[in-house]
């Protein structure tokens, strides 16, 4: 079993992981979540090396690097995945890319139904991705996208069962759910609203267990985005580009289909 280091900064949480990942599963080890919104960049390191002496590890002891690459705060999948690049590089160890959305679904494994995640991405939009859970198994029904909160919660409305909702656009937007879905958009507790590092080791194992983890090549992997940061948006305005605007930063489109 690989011992992994596991990290995600999309969120106001810093979530971090220490855990041995193989076929069989996940031996936890450690992990830590810190709520340090905007300031990501100052803690996350300290954060690991205290994690690691907790488990009387190094660095130097890691064999492979996951981080969640979003969707989410452009400036925490940035320092996320550029952090978890220069640790990769530097120890020569591979690294691999999880779905922010899909580590905070993780959180409701055991369950039956169905899981909505609704990150936040500002302009009063919504990352918004759909989920069958069934013991075991989560089933991504969604691919990454980005929409206006009254637009999913609609959508959702019409789904003909209760939609157990989490994720940090809920700070913001839960009224919008409950208003058009009513007694079936069920709110989970904030506590559960964002990656853990458990959640993020998990969904590297079931991409392992089913061969879609990726090569580990950390010159390769690309932040999700799911569309054009601000200043992006402000150039095309400038070049007088119409249109809808496109993606970009997305390592290929999410594929729809089971994700245990």
């Amino acid at each position: 079993m690989k011992l992994t280091l596991a990290f995600d900064t999309s969120t106001e949480e810093v979530a971090i992981g220490l855990g041995k990942v193989g076929a069989r599963g996940v031996h936890l080890l450690g992990e830590t979540n810190i709520n340090v919104p905007r300031a990501s960049l100052t803690h996350l390191f300290p954060a690991i090396t205290r994690l690691l002496q907790s488990a009387d590890r190094t660095i130097g002891d890691v064999d492979a690097v996951v981080v969640g690459r979003g969707p989410g705060s452009f400036t925490g999948v940035r320092i996320g995945v550029s952090a978890s690049k220069g640790i990769a590089q530097g120890r020569g160890i591979p690294l691999f890319g999880v779905n922010t959305l899909d580590a905070v679904a993780e959180r409701f494994s055991g369950r039956q139904g169905l899981v909505g995640v609704v990150g936040d991405a500002m302009r009063s939009e919504i990352y918004p991705a759909l989920y069958r859970l069934s013991g075991d198994t989560i089933e991504r029904l969604t691919g990454d996208a980005v929409a206006s909160p009254p637009m999913v919660a609609a959508e959702w409305a019409t789904l003909g069962e209760p939609v157990l909702l989490s994720g940090n656009a809920l700070r913001k937007y839960a009224d919008a759910f409950t208003g058009a879905m009513g007694d079936a958009a069920i709110i989970a507790p904030e506590a559960l609203w964002t990656p853990t590092g458990e959640s993020l080791l998990m969904v590297a194992w079931r991409s392992y267990v089913r061969d879609g983890l990726g090569d580990g090549d950390p010159g390769t992997l690309l932040p999700v985005y799911t569309r054009l940061s601000d200043a992006e948006e402000a150039e095309r305005s400038r070049d007088g580009v119409s249109g809808p605007s496109p993606r970009s930063g997305v390592a290929g489109p999410h594929a729809t289909g089971d994700a245990s």
